[in-house]
């Protein structure tokens, strides 16, 4: 397994404990160290080891990137403590964090390879616990700043958790007291002149994109590429030229996402129970 940065060739390293790397984002690995738990550590290893090939300087850069987020990291789950939505969180390692592990990994992960797809009603229903995970981190002074389907992870049971909190948390002011450096994909960016001002809206906007692929099971314009089309993409949400979808499906929902109309996320959670109950009928 390796993963290209730049002008460097990372390849997995196993810190004492973890039994083999199961995922990797961002400067981070996710290795298993057992079955109820993983660690998040850096791809960069303190000591130069044998198996990178590239710039040190660089390498040292990234190290220290990823540092960073995950110092943030710890002290938001400190502050968001337990609940349902958000990822577990076990304690610090030397190497890392010590999080909750997720059997059933990433939405994004299960759609692809779970067949057949699972009904609408199990869809809404994770939409429903994704918009109730942002509106208690919200509610908590953090912006997640990168929400996405490979974010939301599934447990045993298929209930969502939101993972990867390297975004900023607030004073209630609205000054900035901590920032991870966490930004959306262009799929999940709402357009704005500088992309790492971030607020509620933007986190909205994001869950708006991630609650249109678990409903259709792909992008917004699947036709488009992230890299090649990234103007184009922008230009298309800027404008207002959504994809359509049903309402029965949560296409007003995750249109007033887009469109920037939601001051909150709680007002995003009525509206999907609302739909949700109607599901029921």
């Amino acid at each position: 397994m390796e993963i290209p940065e730049a002008d460097i060739v990372i390849y997995a390293w196993c810190p004492r404990g973890v039994q083999n790397v199961i995922a990797s984002g961002g400067n981070n690995f996710i290795g298993l160290v057992d079955e109820n738990t993983v660690l998040k550590y850096p791809q960069i290893p303190s000591e130069k080891p044998p198996n990178l090939i590239g710039d040190e300087k660089l390498c040292t850069a990234l190290r220290k990137e990823a540092l960073v987020g995950l110092r943030v990291e710890e002290q938001i789950l400190r502050i968001l403590g337990h609940h349902d939505r958000i990822i577990g969180f076990k304690g610090k390692h030397q190497d890392g964090l010590l999080l909750e592990y997720m059997p059933n990994g990433s939405v994004a992960d299960y759609l692809r390879d779970v067949n057949p797809r699972p009904p609408l009603k199990q869809r809404l229903k994770w939409a429903l616990q994704a918009a109730e995970a942002v509106a208690y981190t919200h509610k908590k002074g953090v912006l997640h700043c990168n929400i996405s389907v490979g974010n939301l992870l599934l447990d045993k049971d298929l209930n969502i958790k939101l993972c990867d909190f390297q975004g900023k948390l607030l004073h209630s002011d609205g000054t900035v007291l901590l920032d991870g450096g966490s930004a959306e994909g262009v799929w999940s960016s709402m357009p704005r002149p500088d992309p790492t001002c971030a607020n509620r809206k933007t986190d909205i906007f994001a869950l708006g994109s991630a609650i249109y692929f678990m409903v259709t099971g792909q992008l917004p314009f699947p036709v488009l590429e992230s890299r090649k089309d990234n103007g184009e993409i922008e230009r298309r949400f800027k404008t207002g030229q959504f994809p359509p979808l049903g309402e029965a499906q949560g296409g007003g929902v995750v249109k007033r996402c887009w469109a920037g109309q939601y001051k909150s996320a709680e007002n995003v959670v009525r509206d999907l129970e609302e739909l949700w109950v109607c599901r029921q009928h």
